[in-house]
């Protein structure tokens, strides 16, 4: 299934649950990609990405 989020701010976040060791925590590895919009206004900035690989472990 694909996702679009045409109208996100410049302070909303999108985070991406990648893996889960729980048998089913669901998550067994997410694709993401991106597009060239067309409906883009001319001389629009370019989006900003912030890739952050976290390990959380809890006992």
């Amino acid at each position: 299934r694909w996702f679009y989020f045409p109208e996100m701010r410049r302070d909303e976040a999108l985070v991406f649950k990648v893996f889960d060791s729980a048998k089913d925590g669901r998550a067994r590895f997410t694709a993401h990609s991106s597009f060239v919009d067309p409906t883009t206004p001319e001389g629009a900035p370019p989006r900003q990405s912030i890739e952050a690989r976290t390990l959380a472990f809890f006992s």
